[in-house]
């Protein structure tokens, strides 16, 4: 064993799958009966902490890994309904999502070696192309104004140089999903290391609050700024797998329960 299966999510993993999770981190009191679980409230990032969605959980992850990975190489990263494969077996592609294969519940089995609790590389998942590139792609389902201050605040704190920062917006290839994989803990660490700074927009006079779907704005920017890390920086250091998403249809819907309950 070299691997340490982390499941994060507001809902619990599949309860006849649990002996697939080594630890549960979640925002609020999940039940289940996974036996290792970190509550790790957004609020722990202040008063709008909640706009970074998972990549709350994922910085705090951060900061206590080489406490939690005692002697082991590699963070298994899913979700309660999404997680990378590196081969792909069965499944339906999605009707709105290509990108994504959705299997139902009871298949989960077949997958049963996705959770393998040993790996040799990491496994990053499914890969796009963008029309138009990040900015475009930003602008059609974000408020652009967001990626615009994001990208200058990357500029001012120098993480980025004006001519990495045009690469950023202009980038012809996402990773959605970009948290969930395999990562090698060098890889995992040297990734959040960069998307830990970035978090720092967050209180900054650029950040605006949003509301509704668009109340998780820094997770939708660090999620952009994650998949261009790993296509540019990573991408050698390991694969790509498959986008797999567990759903009942083969049309996949965006989860609104954590929003709605804030």
């Amino acid at each position: 064993m070299n691997t340490l299966n982390i499941c994060m999510g507001h809902l619990p993993f599949p309860e006849r799958y649990t002996r697939f999770v080594d630890l549960f981190i979640s925002p609020n009191i999940v039940g289940g009966s996974v036996k290792r679980k970190a509550i790790v409230p957004d609020e722990i990032f202040g008063e709008h902490g909640h706009s970074l969605s998972e990549y709350a959980q994922l910085l705090w992850l951060y900061k206590h890994v080489d406490g939690i990975l005692v002697n082991l190489q590699y963070l298994n990263l899913f979700q309660y309904r999404r997680f990378v494969s590196p081969e792909l077996s069965i499944g339906v592609k999605s009707v709105n999502g290509p990108w994504i294969t959705t299997i139902k519940e009871s298949e989960l089995e077949l997958y049963a070696h996705c959770f393998n609790r040993i790996n040799t590389t990491s496994c990053f998942n499914t890969p796009i192309t963008v029309s138009g590139g990040v900015i475009a792609q930003y602008a059609n389902t974000h408020i652009l104004d967001d990626l615009l201050n994001f990208t200058r605040y990357l500029i001012e704190i120098k993480l980025f140089s004006p001519i990495a920062a045009a690469s950023f917006l202009r980038y012809p290839n996402m990773v959605p999903a970009s948290s969930v994989g395999i990562y090698h803990v060098d890889i995992f660490k040297k990734l959040f290391s960069f998307l830990e700074k970035a978090a720092g927009f967050l209180n900054s006079p650029y950040f605006v609050v949003r509301d509704g779907y668009q109340r998780r704005s820094m997770g939708f920017l660090l999620e952009r700024l994650h998949s261009f890390l790993i296509l540019e920086t990573a991408a050698d250091a390991g694969k790509f797998g498959h986008n797999i998403m567990i759903s009942e249809t083969a049309a996949v819907t965006s989860t609104i329960e954590r929003i709605n309950n804030e």
